[in-house]
Order: structure tokens, then sequence, then C-alpha cells
């Protein structure tokens, strides 16, 4: 279809990528409807679409060609990285379909369709964000002979059932040929294979095998979004904006820290393993449960047990001491009375009507003091204080009240991406000010909070408008970060 040169811009100063049409594809009218379609790529601007630069015709080898100049990404493409590295694991196909995705919903805003999704167009570039290529040559080539004589558009192992059979294409066209892209990166594979024939012939009537039957590393979430992708009826398939948000939750869950996470070494030489990183066991009388789940609620009936049980046994013992006064003061009962005094910490006249200084309260039983400790929190195990959490959160970053930001995150994050001060504080040396313009909206499960939302954070030198993902949870009376996903949307001036 077309060759590709590595180029520098010598006004810019840059690399540049060419993309060049073959001469079979030289036609007067193809080459028209080629720089046609390459202005209008070259009007989608998104962090996660290879950007173009601009497009017209030239002399090569003798004749005239058409060509697209394009951003050159130096990572290679995902077909290069599956061949090199085979399948990925969840948590790095969720980030990369997220990404890939976040491109294809700009350019379906847009009114633009790809028409030819496959890992080959799926570039990586020097940080690891994937993005998408060749935006609208697959279209620019619809009217070539290859096409008229019958052939389908775009390449067999990849495109949808309405594509195969000559129907209109669709946004929804983009999102089946995205599922098969992310079937083959989580098993190494296209879920159809045979000849071009045999394979578009499996597209429109065989359902594709679930991917963890075959050895992929998925989550059941991600294996469900692939299938829905993949669904024979574009109805039945989720856009391209719904696959980002539900890969972006994705992502976000794959990348919590658990309980048996190592922290962040010392020094290259002596890692080092600090009291969290232990293994829990409801055997080890020792150890320290984490919060929430079934040790957190044990705990908490442990407690309630306890109040309980010292609360019947002072009613035992005020019984015990009422009785002992009807007897006429037995001494006997009265040495009871005393030892069961003793026994649970009361003071020697406790329980006897009058003689409770005014403005003094009875000394909490134990247990008791614990849930007084977590009454006053400034959150609740609410939605609106999950919200609150990550609102707070970025309010005392702007106000640089470190000692209350670095307190909102759990533990076991602040060690493990932030171990030094220094470098934590100067994450947001730039940041002037922060505001939601989406969100914060929380979901809850158990003692753990999913909160989204968009930002709008305006930096000394620039403008960024980021989506988020937070999980949070709940220890010790409040609500805590314990990871998050930002993905950047937009970057402009700084804001005035």
């Amino acid at each position: 279809m077309a060759r590709v040169f590595l180029s520098r811009d010598e006004v810019l100063d840059r690399p540049v990528a060419i993309k060049m049409l073959n001469p079979v594809h030289g036609e007067a009218h193809v080459a028209d409807r080629f720089k046609r379609e390459g202005r209008t790529a070259a009007r989608l601007s998104h962090p996660n679409i290879v950007p173009v630069y601009g497009a017209g015709e030239g002399e090569f080898e003798g004749r005239e060609a058409s060509y697209i100049v394009m951003e050159y990404v130096p990572g290679g493409d995902l077909k290069d990285l599956l061949d090199a590295r085979g399948p990925l694991p969840n948590a790095k196909l969720a980030k990369l379909g997220a990404e890939v995705s976040s491109g294809l919903a700009h350019a379906h805003e847009k009114g633009v369709i790809h028409r030819d999704i496959k890992p080959h167009n799926v570039l990586i570039d020097e940080h690891g964000v994937a993005k998408l290529a060749d935006f609208g040559i697959a279209r620019a080539l619809d009217a070539t002979p290859a096409t008229q004589t019958g052939s389908f558009l775009g390449t067999a192992l990849y495109s949808s059932p309405e594509q195969l059979q000559g129907e209109e294409v669709t946004p929804k066209s983009d999102v089946y040929s995205l599922g098969v892209t992310l079937y083959e990166a989580a098993v190494g594979h296209a879920p159809f294979v045979g000849t071009p024939i045999e394979v578009a012939s499996q597209h429109i009537n065989k359902e594709p095998d679930e991917p963890r039957a075959l050895g992929a590393r998925l989550s059941g979430m991600t294996e469900a979004l692939i299938l829905a992708c993949m669904q024979k009826e574009p109805d039945g398939r989720p856009t391209a904006e719904e696959v980002h948000e539900r890969l972006l939750d994705a992502a976000a869950y794959a990348a919590r820290p658990t309980r048996q996470m190592q922290t962040p070494l010392i020094s290259m030489e002596t890692p080092k393993k600090t009291d969290h990183t232990r293994s829990y066991s409801s055997e080890d009388p020792t150890a320290i449960p984490p919060p929430g789940g079934a040790w957190g609620e044990r705990g908490r009936r442990r407690r309630v047990l306890a109040i309980l049980a010292a609360a019947a046994l002072l009613l035992v013992l005020l019984g015990i001491a009422a009785y002992a006064t009807t007897l006429g003061g037995d001494p006997d009962a009265a040495q009871v009375s005393e030892k069961g005094r003793q026994q649970v910490g009361l003071p020697e006249n406790a329980g006897e009507p009058g003689d409770q200084p005014a403005g003094e309260e009875q000394a909490p039983i134990e247990g008791e003091q614990e849930a007084a400790d977590t009454s006053g929190t400034s959150s609740d195990p609410s939605e609106e204080g999950a919200q609150q959490a990550v609102r707070e959160f970025y309010e005392t970053a702007v106000n640089r009240d470190f000692g209350r930001h670095s307190g909102l995150m759990t533990s076991e994050w602040r060690q493990r991406w932030y171990p030094e001060q220094g470098p934590f504080e100067n994450t947001y040396a730039t940041l002037q000010s922060l505001q939601f313009v989406e969100g914060p909206t929380a979901e809850i499960s158990g003692n753990t909070a999913t909160v989204t939302g968009v930002t709008l954070a305006s930096h000394t030198d620039r403008t960024e408008r980021n989506r988020g993902t937070w999980t949070l949870v709940y220890e010790n009376g409040e609500w805590r970060i314990n990871g998050w996903q930002i993905i950047n949307l937009s970057t402009g001036p700084p804001q005035t």
C-alpha cells in the first residue's frame, strides 16, 4: 500500500516519517483522495494519535508519488512488541487499550473513522505511550482497483463482519477491530486464523474463544470488555469512549498495590523490608490485621463482643454489690464487691448513686476508647467522604500543606512512590490551582472506593486537563488514597 521513510524536517530540525503511496495506487483520483484524507487526519489533535504534519506530491524514482508527513514514533509498533515479548498482562494491556481507545474516541467525535485498526497501526513512543497511526489512508484507497474488484477494505484478520460483507462502515466497526487487536495482545495471536476467506467467514459466523481459556493473563473485567467489542452486531458493541472509560477503571484497579508488595529498596545493594510486607494469617496472633475485609470485620466484631462482655460483667458485679447491701453489709459480700471493682478498674464508689462528681465522665471501658477516637474524624465511610478526601488531597497540594497531603495517602502508597520528602514536594512545584470540572464521583464497595473525575490544573508553564481515577481505602476512621491513574487529555498555555 505504502512505503515509509525516516527523514528530517530541515526547517524545524526534527525527525519525521514520510509515508509514500506505492506507484500501483498512483492514479490521479486516488492521489487527490490521498491528499484530502491526509488533510482530514491533520485536523486530529490528540496525545494518542500520531499527528500528520502535511500531505502532497513529489517525484520519486522518476514518477509522481503522493505522500503524507507525520510524527516519527521511535518505539516501533504493537505487532513488533508482541513478537518480541509475547502477550501483555492485564495491567499493561488495560493501559495500552485505554490510550488507544482515547485517541479513537477523539477521532470518532470529529467524524473520522479509521477503518484499519490493527497492531501494526498502534505505535509506541519513547515514553511507552500508545498512538494510533494511518488515519484516513484506508479511506483514501477505498476506490483503488484492489477494492473495486471486490476485496474487502482493511486487513482480514482484524476487519469487522460488516466490513467483510461490504456494508456501511461506522465507528462501531473500529471498535470491533480494536477488540480483535486487544485480543491478540492478550493471547498472542488473532482470534481467527486461516486463509483470508476462512478468516472472513469466521469473523461473520464464529464466536471467538475466551482469552483466559487460552492462557491470557486478564481480569474478568478486561476479558468481558474485549469480547463485548467483538460482538457480531454493531449495536451490541460499546463506543470507543465507553471502552476508554472501562479500561481506565481496569488499569486503575490493576495498579493498586497489594499487602504482599515489598517497599522500594533503600539502596541497590541493601534491600529492606518493612513490617507491612508480611503475609497476614489468622493463625498468627502477632500479625497486624489489614484494614477492612474479613479481618477488619472480625476485628470489629471482637471489639463489640469485648464491650458487651465488660458491660455484662459490670452488671453482675453491681448486682452482687446490691445483694451485699440487702444482707446488711456482710463483710464477705463487701469483699467480693471490692474485688469486682478492682477487676474492671472502677473507682471505689463507682456505681453508687450520688458518688459521680458533677461534670466528670466515667472512664471508658477498654474498647470504647477506640470508638471515641474515630468519632471526630474529618471523613466518613460514604461516597461524599471519599469525594471530599480527593478534593482535599489537591487542595492541600496547592496550599503546600504537605503534612496533611501526605497523610491523605496510605503509608504503603506513600512509601512505594514517594519515599523521600524532597521529590515528593517537587511533584507540585509548578502547580498554582486545581479545580474539578467533572465530578469527583465515588463508588463504594466495602471499605474501598473508586473516585473518578476530570480536573483542570493550572501550572506556571502550562494548563492541563486530566482525567483521573483514584482508589481509596477506609482505615482508622478516614478515607486514604491508595493509588491513582491520571491521563492527560489536553495541554495548553498557562491559564490567565
